[in-house]
């Protein structure tokens, strides 16, 4: 996850306390007995998390060996799953400038198409790439963002299993986020180049492995949705997994707002004019150190996420108007 942070005086603390206690007082509480139908993907979920935050990927960091090693083992995913390459390969290169370099990363898109031809596109986003390593030490990145692309993958498994009738899926592991959402920018100057694709909604997974006590996960862009409201409740009832849209965090004593629209991968799509939301927690002691190891997650509560954004995406009219 990129992520600019700001800090806030005494007073704005006191003040966004309030709020936030204002804010969530009408809120069901949040269970921690999820109801899911996807006791099968538990596993699977583990174990494509362990895979990528292992020594093999080195910490995943783009332009390095373990980001090839992360990019071989997730096109074969995509292979076992059935996918088809977006375009000639699942491997997209593109070229972007940081720190006085010019880097290539790699993007890798998958699609689901419909069952009859269409041009209405939903897009799931989760970003491959993480910190790497430095000496003989390596950060695992496994909910930052192992866990978000996990999850896709748990969902693309899914929808190849009943794909919706005009709706195609459009899988994209992300290369290059952590240094500045790169890959994403790559993606939506392609997106915006097809005429033959209209991009009704895009969602971005980012860190939804490690919920905090609340138990909740939290969501933005939810006015993209017009019926945002009537939709997480359809969403509760099904999983009992709480969607909540504010986020604050009180960090080392000082509350640390951070600039959501633009932390992750959501924000190319944003500038571009399409409609996104985002999914994931909010930022916790493991976050960007050696410690974000599989362990430390909770792949039940990842389990509900993506069964709840399955649900969500699988809704015919998601973005229209009443």
């Amino acid at each position: 996850m990129f992520m600019p942070l700001t800090r806030y005086r005494v007073v704005g603390l006191l003040l966004s306390l309030i709020l936030t206690s204002g804010c969530s007082s009408h809120l069901p509480d949040c269970s921690s007995a999820f109801t899911t139908t996807w006791p099968d993907a538990t596993e699977q979920i583990h174990h494509d998390i362990s895979q990528l935050a292992s020594a093999e990927f080195q910490g995943r960091k783009t332009a390095t060996s373990g980001s090839h090693a992360a990019q071989t083992f997730l096109i074969a995913r995509f292979k076992q799953l059935g996918l088809t390459p977006w375009h000639d390969s699942f491997a997209i290169p593109f070229t972007f400038e940081h720190q006085f370099s010019t880097i290539t990363g790699t993007n890798l898109v998958a699609t689901i198409p419909a069952k009859v031809p269409s041009r209405r596109w939903r897009i799931i986003t989760a970003h491959y790439d993480h910190l790497g390593q430095k000496g003989s030490k390596f950060y695992p990145g496994a909910d930052d963002n192992a866990s978000g692309v996990a999850g896709m993958l748990a969902i693309a498994q899914r929808w190849q299993q009943a794909p919706l009738n005009d709706i195609n899926l459009m899988v994209v592991a992300t290369d290059a986020e952590e240094p500045g959402l790169f890959g994403s920018y790559a993606l939506v100057e392609l997106l915006k180049n097809d005429p033959m694709i209209e991009v009704e909604l895009s969602v971005n997974l980012d860190m939804i492995g490690h919920p905090n006590r609340r138990r909740a996960i939290y969501m933005e862009g939810e006015k993209n949705l017009p019926l945002f409201e009537t939709i997480r409740a359809q969403l509760l009832q099904k999983t009992q997994l709480c969607i909540r849209t504010h986020r604050s965090s009180l960090l080392s004593g000082r509350l640390q707002k951070t600039d959501w629209l633009r932390a992750s991968d959501h924000y190319p799509f944003h500038k571009a004019g399409y409609k996104w939301v985002y999914f994931g927690v909010p930022p916790h002691a493991q976050y960007h150190t050696e410690d974000d190891t599989p362990d430390t997650l909770d792949t039940d509560f990842i389990v509900a996420v993506v069964e709840t954004v399955y649900q969500l995406l699988s809704i015919d009219n998601l973005t229209q108007s009443p």
